[in-house]
């Protein structure tokens, strides 16, 4: 391995924890992981001067920022109306950090507010760890969490997520990166493909209703693929869109930037698609870092919001003796 390879300091957290950057690299692809929030810091194309993903150079800038970027949600991603579930007949109270009342990505300090362990590390991928406690966050159960990002044929950034529990918990990751795949400091041309027929329509906190409503008709309709502009002038995209539950891996998106000619194809084994346009990507500062609004979109493979509470839902129950894994690949191409 060779010293430009190698996992590097990118500061130390207020309790003395390292936060190792570890680059990846093959295929064309190169890409930086962070232990903190096992979070993708960058990745590049050959050929294109820019990173595909947004990201920021210094760790405190990670820390002071609230959108989640590029970072491992969980162990529940997305959101839990009122912070409240039963399992088994046993009732739950988990941190709500959203509005004071929903819990939201695992609660205040998620997964993405921890600095993971780097277990391994090969020049094409790396494999991060992270142990959660029983009760952390309000939620039952220790929870082993394992994640690699790998850098494999297509060329693909893959990531696959493994977790068990010794208690009935509730696990749901999400990797949470914001995409730009073009050469403008904004994503509104961007061309967006979702081939699901439904979606569910979020109440006035984000909580959608139980029942998906079909797509047809409707600005969020990307069966055919559109440019995200068209959605935005409709009230914004903050939706889950609603697939089957795949063994293997589903597609689930395409977008592309018409002005670079990169493409990228999503395939994951997730019944649901978070898309967030990004909206609130202007409130991240870092030196003279000022990105606009809807500076990159983040296109999250993972279980239906509010799974635990709604009946028609994937179950995201983990039961001891059982594995948790998920299986996501971003596919890129680029115009020859």
């Amino acid at each position: 391995m060779t010293e430009d390879s190698r996992p590097r300091s990118l500061g130390v957290l207020p309790d003395g924890q390292t936060v190792w950057q570890i680059p990846i690299a093959g295929q064309g692809l190169r890409a930086n992981v962070l232990s903190y929030g096992a979070t993708l810091q960058s990745l590049y194309i050959a050929g294109h001067p820019k990173s595909l993903v947004l990201g920021l150079d210094d760790l405190e800038g990670y820390l002071n920022q609230a959108i989640y970027l590029g970072a491992t949600v969980g162990r529940c991603a997305n959101r839990i109306a009122e912070g409240r579930f039963s399992i088994d007949g046993t009732d739950h109270q988990t941190d709500q950090n959203f509005l004071n009342r929903h819990t939201l990505h695992g609660g205040a300090c998620g997964t993405s507010r921890l600095n993971w362990q780097v277990l391994d590390h090969h020049p094409d991928r790396v494999t991060l760890g992270m142990d959660l406690a029983d009760g952390h966050m309000g939620f039952p159960g220790a929870m082993e969490v394992r994640l690699i990002f790998s850098i494999t044929a297509g060329p693909a950034l893959s990531l696959e997520i493994t977790a068990q529990a010794d208690k009935p918990t509730l696990c749901n990751f999400a990797h949470h990166g914001y995409f730009n795949l073009g050469l403008t400091e904004d994503v509104t041309d961007h061309l967006l493909h979702i081939p699901a027929g439904s979606y569910q329509r979020p109440d006035d906190t984000l909580i959608p209703e139980n029942d998906p409503v079909p797509l047809a008709g409707t600005a969020l309709d990307f069966r055919v693929a559109k440019p995200l502009r068209a959605a935005l002038r409709d009230g914004g995209i903050d939706h889950n869109f609603c697939f089957e539950h795949q063994q293997g891996q589903a597609l689930l998106a395409q977008l592309s930037a018409p002005d670079s000619g990169v493409r990228m194809a999503i395939h994951s084994t997730e019944p649901g698609l978070q898309v967030y346009d990004g909206e609130l990507t202007d409130l991240v500062r870092e030196g003279t870092r000022n990105w606009n609004s809807y500076a990159g979109i983040a296109l999250e493979p993972q279980n239906w919001p509010n799974a635990i509470n709604n009946p028609k839902a994937p179950s995201p129950i983990l039961r001891p003796g059982e594995v948790y894994r998920q299986r996501t690949s971003f596919v890129f191409s680029t115009r020859r």
